[in-house]
């Protein structure tokens, strides 16, 4: 039965119900609009429906399936179940609202509960969805503890259950200015949510997008990504994601590094040796990935000369006009991006330092944090 459903999806998301069952699952009193599910269809055995409570409605949508493409609508296909449902929690589009919130089937396996950092769910309140990554859904929320929180979910994830907590795990033993901080988790039930403060001003990319930041400020902004490197190479982790879109941005310009999905434990070693088919963001990650299947500390220093051009150009993908393959065969080799015009000393300088081929010869983030302490009359 829909073979080209993966396991992941068929244990959390697919019910085995009929269309009436479906209906009695959607209508219980403390279900919000935008709650769904996915089941085998009546009308066409083989293949699957949406069923979506809808302001006390629940409405049916079969999901087409032509030649491994998924669509609710002929004008919109998907490659992929996964892809279509970040679509539609994102746009509503066909839909007459947004997917928010699956109903889960109940999966026998135990997770590891730190009851001190656990809360209870009805506590919270999940509103807008603001942002969908390979490791969860982003939303906006509301605790009574805290008032306005950032929820993280295992929605569309396609991991397992253990892997998206890793985040969190990190997060309890970091506590730092410069770094999210972990509210709590709730694991008794599906989803998962990882509760975070709330950044009021979204991630740095889609902020730099909006904003024109003067020199002063972005001298701010990077010195306290940098104060923040430093903390974490002191506890001996590797972010292995930095960049603008991992950083979160709060009022006046406060920002703060999260995501930290990919992040590793040196545990005494100077080097992260990385499985084989780890995927990392190709376009920020150090040439060492490659040539050496290896990363460190001195690697998060070349993402940061990354983010310093993506604070230059106000956002744009790095490495423009080439794709990841390209990327991949040019770095290696001592290619590198031209540095933008205006771009402010000592920018300049630290991007070309941060991106030596060899990692020993790129500068600590101790010394990166004093050359902007030198030169910040400049930006003033």
């Amino acid at each position: 039965l829909l073979p080209s459903i993966n396991r992941h999806y068929k244990c959390v998301y697919y019910h085995i119900v009929s269309r009436l069952e479906a209906e009695e699952r959607l209508s219980q009193a403390d279900t919000q609009s935008g709650t769904f599910l996915i089941r085998e269809s009546e009308s066409r055995p083989g293949s699957c429906s949406l069923s979506l409570n809808f302001r006390g409605s629940i409405l049916h949508y079969l999901l087409y399936n032509h030649n491994n493409t998924y669509c609710i609508s002929d004008q919109v296909k998907f490659n992929s179940l996964n892809e279509l449902l970040q679509y539609y929690m994102l746009i509503a589009d066909y839909l007459p609202c947004t997917l928010t919130v699956p109903v889960f089937k109940p999966v026998n396996r135990l997770i590891e509960r730190d009851e001190r950092w656990e809360i209870e769910k009805s506590s919270i309140r999940v509103m807008n969805c603001t942002d969908i990554r390979e490791f969860g859904e982003i939303f906006m929320g509301y605790w009574h503890n805290k008032g306005s929180v950032l929820i993280k979910t295992n929605i569309t994830a396609d991991i397992t259950q253990e892997r998206f907590l890793k985040e969190a795990n990190i997060l309890k033993k970091l506590n730092y200015e410069s770094i999210i901080c972990l509210y709590g988790v709730c694991t008794k039930e599906y989803p998962f949510y990882i509760v975070t403060e709330l950044m009021n001003h979204g991630n740095l990319k889609k902020h730099l997008s909006r904003y024109s930041f003067a020199p002063a400020e972005l001298i701010y902004i990077t010195a306290q990504v940098v104060n923040g490197m430093i903390y974490l190479g002191e506890q001996y982790y590797i972010h292995c994601d930095l960049r603008a879109a991992n950083i979160l941005v709060g009022e006046y310009n406060t920002v703060k590094i999260a995501n930290f999905h990919f992040a590793q434990h040196l545990n005494g070693n100077k080097y992260w040796i990385i499985e084989e088919r780890t995927k990392l963001a190709i376009r920020w990650t150090a040439p060492e990935w490659h040539t050496l299947n290896r990363l460190g500390i001195k690697s998060d220093v070349w993402s940061f000369g990354i983010l310093l051009w993506e604070l230059v150009t106000k956002g744009n993908l790095p490495y423009p006009g080439m794709t990841n393959v390209e990327v991949v065969e040019a770095v290696p080799q001592g290619y590198r991006m031209i540095i933008p015009e205006d771009c402010p000393e000592p920018f300049q300088q630290l991007m070309v330092n941060c991106w030596e081929q060899n990692d020993d010869e790129r500068p600590r983030f101790e010394d990166i944090f004093e050359t902007l302490v030198k030169h910040k009359n400049s930006f003033i």
